[in-house]
């Protein structure tokens, strides 16, 4: 039986949703993804003639993500992936990983705490690191997962509204949507080690060993982190 081509995306000229929006999503993937670096220059012409919009829509687009913090428009020269905030994102890692100890001690401390559902994300993170092939993004939304459900779970009604207001900073969004702390086979096996601390301290209503091992899992990160970015410059 012969096989289906695949199909290519519709160019956003014809369809019938909010051009700008769409575009602006789809150079956002483009960011995230590493296709666009920071401080890539975003021709208007380019970018209209490659999604069959108007110049205009293109213009709406990058104001959309200016807004956001994806995109600076530089005087004289015009739009660009905004640089990377290296500094901001170290700053970030501080205050999640601040946040997540809370989270971690709170669950030991508390008996209804979901342990079942811990060690299962747990050990799919083993799962996935045990293959070298395993897809970096993959491994991140289980580790996303797993600290979701801390921070949900920690009796503190603060917790999660402040932790979700750090994922949404761009700085952030960009470092988790490229998963750039598990591009690394061995990362990913470290990553999968510290979780299982975690979810053993967590287990035994360890408080203290729960607080250390979360800050372990972030020190770990933000290493590996600074590690890809200083490679790139």
């Amino acid at each position: 039986m012969p096989s289906t081509p695949s199909r290519k995306p519709i160019p956003l000229g014809k369809t019938v949703k909010s051009l700008p929006d769409l575009l602006a999503e789809r150079i956002l993937e483009d960011i995230m993804s590493g296709r666009l670096p920071a401080g890539e220059r975003l021709k208007e012409f380019a970018l209209a003639d490659e999604h069959a919009v108007s110049r205009a829509t293109v213009r709406e687009a990058l104001i959309a993500l200016a807004k956001l913090g994806y995109v600076e428009q530089v005087p004289r020269f015009g739009a660009r992936v905004a640089p990377f905030a290296k500094d901001d994102v170290f700053h970030l890692y501080e205050i999640r990983t601040a946040l997540l100890a809370i989270a971690a001690r709170n669950c030991a401390l508390d008996p209804a705490a979901p342990r079942e559902e811990l060690a299962a994300l747990t050990a799919e993170m083993e799962r996935l690191a045990t293959d070298p092939d395993t897809p970096a993004q993959a491994f991140s939304e289980r580790s996303i997962a797993a600290q979701t459900l801390l921070v949900k779970a920690s009796g503190n009604g603060r917790l999660p509204a402040l932790y979700e207001h750090l994922s949404e900073i761009s700085s952030w969004r960009m470092i988790r949507g490229r998963a750039t702390s598990f591009l690394k086979a061995e990362r990913r096996r470290e990553a999968a080690r510290d979780w299982r601390i975690i979810e053993q301290a967590i287990r035994a209503g360890d408080a203290d060993a729960a607080e250390a091992a979360a800050k372990r899992l972030f020190a770990h990160s933000s290493a590996a982190v600074r590690a890809e970015l200083q490679g790139t410059e």
